[in-house]
């Protein structure tokens, strides 16, 4: 591509890949999987592939317009390419995740729950900037207290109780990284009992419901907008692709780019 300015702040996620950040000085500064770059405004730049290894980059465009409202100083943010820990990509592809999720929503609310969303990744990355050896555990994190509020939420007295918010919740929640294990400590019980429970209230397995949502709205995605499967898997909760090709093939019978195809057909 060619070297590109803009007057908004420009923060893009490696979802896979490697490449790198030219500035128009010549500087390359090379970028892989799970890295940040965040680019300030004004500032010449442009984004390569690596040989042999394309990116799939999120993009997040910030107006200088967000930042004032929050008086956020965009000097306090690292530049750059941001080497991040296991937590913090893990806690970042959480928040690129929903923020993909609430556009897909659309509605009256969906532009203010973004930018919530853009404020709070701007505040943990100035918190990166400030900590020369950070120790922050991603949202849920399995330290000692993690989440006890949210397991054991105020005026539910019974485990079922606690289940079915469970399950209502995975509505808005199924795309993020998660397992049998973290979802039964959530809820402060026994993965045997976590199962039993799980299947009282759907009729189902825990790894079938989350499968069956994800593949929900990978059928939409796939109808209602451009973006590549490998986007797309990402956005469901998919950590690599020949999984979410199987996930989906098992679940509708014919791949992904076969339901677009079929699909878009249909369109008026």
């Amino acid at each position: 591509m060619d070297p590109v300015r803009h007057d908004f702040l420009k923060i893009v996620f490696l979802g896979s890949g490697k490449g790198f950040l030219v500035y128009s000085e010549g500087e390359r500064l090379p970028a892989h999987q799970g890295n940040l770059l965040v680019i300030p405004p004004h500032c010449e730049h442009k984004l390569e592939d690596g040989p042999h290894t394309p990116t799939n980059l999120y993009v997040l465009s910030i107006r200088p317009k967000v930042l004032e409202v929050a008086a956020l100083d965009p000097a306090l943010l690292p530049t750059g390419v941001l080497e991040l820990t296991p937590e913090e990509v893990s806690k970042t592809e959480k928040t690129v995740r929903r923020l993909l999720f609430e556009q897909s929503l659309g509605g009256p609310q969906a532009g203010a729950r973004v930018v919530s969303l853009t404020l709070r990744l701007l505040a943990e990355l100035i918190g990166l900037n400030e900590s020369s050896a950070p120790t922050r555990m991603s949202e849920g994190a399995n330290s000692p207290g993690a989440g006890s509020d949210r397991a054991r939420p105020s005026g539910f007295t019974t485990s079922i109780a606690r289940m079915r918010s469970y399950v209502q919740d995975l509505d808005q929640h199924f795309f993020e990284a998660t397992n049998l294990n973290d979802a039964a400590a959530r809820l402060g019980i026994s993965r045997r009992r976590f199962t039993q429970l799980f299947r009282q209230v759907t009729g189902s397995s825990w790894l079938a419901h989350v499968r069956r949502l994800r593949i929900a709205h990978a059928r939409r995605l796939l109808v209602q907008t451009t973006r590549t499967v490998l986007s797309i898997a990402f956005e469901c909760g998919f950590e690599d692709l020949s999984t979410f090709y199987r996930a989906f093939k098992r679940e509708v019978g014919m791949s992904p780019n076969q339901w677009r195809a079929a699909h878009s057909r249909l369109l008026p």
